[in-house]
């Protein structure tokens, strides 16, 4: 089968976040937060990348979309690009994993809660999944209380990336409060 294929990406907003699709003009931001060895530490995803390298993993995120119908987004505050959440699910994987990262101008402001329930709820009412896994490095603090706000529980560890991490799972329907993100609709040729 052959043609053009199109898929939607969402447009979620909070009363201070906006969850956007991933545009060519976030390559020096993502390239920068992929640098950051502070926001990097945790994240295991190997050597610092080159240009092309997140490149790359831009192109595979708008894939995940195209595949899965989910997939990760840029995230903005009233400043511009702050990070990037959403999800990803490799081949082989029961159920999508949930990812971020935050720049560091906007730690300890609660964005990665906030965008975190957005796309969470976002992803249970429009795609009727019904679990989500993160893979969260046992020093990482702060992305093991993000998890716990959002009712994630703890489900064992794994190895990933060639390190031992917590498998948290966050189930439809646990996830409390329900954000005020509302769900809008753009088209991707």
């Amino acid at each position: 089968m052959s043609g053009v294929y199109s898929f939607q990406i969402p447009l979620l907003q909070t009363a201070r976040l906006t969850l956007r699709a991933i545009r060519p003009e976030d390559h020096p931001q993502l390239m920068a937060l992929a640098h950051d060895p502070d926001v990097a530490e945790f994240m295991h995803e190997g050597p610092p990348p080159s240009e092309s390298d997140v490149w790359n993993r831009m192109a595979n995120a708008l894939g995940q979309w195209a595949l899965r119908g989910y997939g990760m987004m840029a995230l903005e505050d009233r400043d511009g690009f702050v990070g990037r959440v959403g999800f990803f699910h490799p081949y082989g994987i029961r159920e999508p994993l949930f990812v971020y990262a935050i720049a560091k101008r906007g730690w300890g402001k609660g964005y990665a809660t906030e965008s975190a329930r957005a796309a969470l709820n976002w992803l249970f009412e429009m795609r009727q999944l019904q679990r989500v896994t993160a893979y969260i490095d046992p020093q990482n603090v702060s992305s093991t209380r993000v998890a716990q706000k959002l009712g994630a529980m703890p489900n064992g560890t794994t190895s990933w990336a060639g390190a031992i991490v917590d498998v948290w799972t966050f189930e439809r329907g646990e996830a409390p409060q329900r954000s005020k993100a509302t769900p809008t609709r753009k088209t991707m040729p």
